[in-house]
C-alpha cells in the first residue's frame, strides 16, 4: 500500500509541475513570436519547446522516483 501511495504522490507532483512548466514554455513561445520570430519558423520553435518539455518531464520522473521519500 505504501508503494501505491508513493506512486500516486509522485504522479500528482509531476502533473502539477508539468502544468507550471507548460505555462512557462507557452509564455516563452509567445515572447519569441512577439520579438519578431517569423510565422514560418512556428513548427521549429514548437518542436524545440516540446523537446525541452519532454526532457524536463523525463528528468522530473527519474528524480522523483529515485529521491522521493518513503510514505
Amino acid at each position: 500500500m505504501d508503494t501505491f501511495l508513493r506512486v500516486i504522490a509522485v504522479l500528482i507532483e509531476v502533473g502539477l509541475l508539468g502544468i507550471v512548466f507548460y505555462s512557462i514554455l507557452a509564455g516563452v513561445r509567445l515572447i519569441l513570436f512577439d520579438l519578431g520570430i517569423k510565422q514560418q519558423h512556428n513548427k521549429l520553435v514548437t518542436l524545440f519547446i516540446a523537446a525541452a518539455g519532454c526532457l524536463f518531464l523525463v528528468f522530473l520522473f527519474s528524480h522523483l522516483f529515485t529521491f522521493y521519500p518513503e510514505i
